[in-house]
């Protein structure tokens, strides 16, 4: 039945079947949100820890490319020689400035400059230019004021198996984790 109005006539489309679909509520939508957005706060974070986390020897790899590249760029900053080194029994490193052939305290207060490499990984192999690698010393590679280095190859090996080679190359383009193998 159609209803009148000053404006015109029109008609009214209501059924009176209480089996007719309804919507939802906007009170109805914010709980279902909520809840929602509760559950992804809880959940994610525990998640994210497992499907974003990269094997430990990338990650220790990753940072050992990021320090021997900012050593380099430090060194061709300052216009100094600018040493890293690395001790492969406790995988701590540090980076200091070389001044006139003595060694000086360290280039910066900053902690990125000084570290350890993961708990789970130990360095298996170093490949040095010139001289055999003993494990008992530190690993040092000097960059000099125009950024260039003797070649160094180290293995990362996590305590799974995986295994990961950095190549710190004489220009700073060569400075990669290389993955060598993965144990199955």
């Amino acid at each position: 039945m159609g209803q009148t109005s000053r404006a015109g006539t029109w008609t009214s489309n209501r059924t009176t079947d209480r089996s007719a679909a309804r919507a939802f509520t906007l009170i109805e939508l914010m709980a279902v949100l909520m809840v929602v957005g509760i559950c992804a706060t809880l959940v994610f974070p525990r998640m994210s820890g497992l499907l974003l986390r990269e094997p430990e020897p990338w990650r220790s790899g990753r940072r050992l490319t990021r320090l021997a590249r900012h050593a380099r760029e430090l060194a061709v900053v300052t216009e100094s020689t600018v040493v890293l080194s690395l001790d492969a029994n406790t995988g701590n490193y540090w980076v200091t400035r070389k001044e006139h052939d003595k060694e000086a305290e360290a280039v910066t207060a900053s902690s990125d400059l000084k570290g350890r490499l993961g708990e789970e990984v130990r360095i298996t192999n170093v490949e040095l230019a010139g001289e055999d690698w003993d494990p008992q010393r530190p690993v040092r590679m000097e960059f000099d004021p125009e950024g260039a280095c003797d070649p160094v190859t180290m293995s990362l090996t996590s305590s799974e198996g995986r295994t990961v080679s950095v190549v710190i190359g004489e220009q700073s383009d060569e400075i990669d984790p290389v993955s060598d193998d993965v144990a199955g």
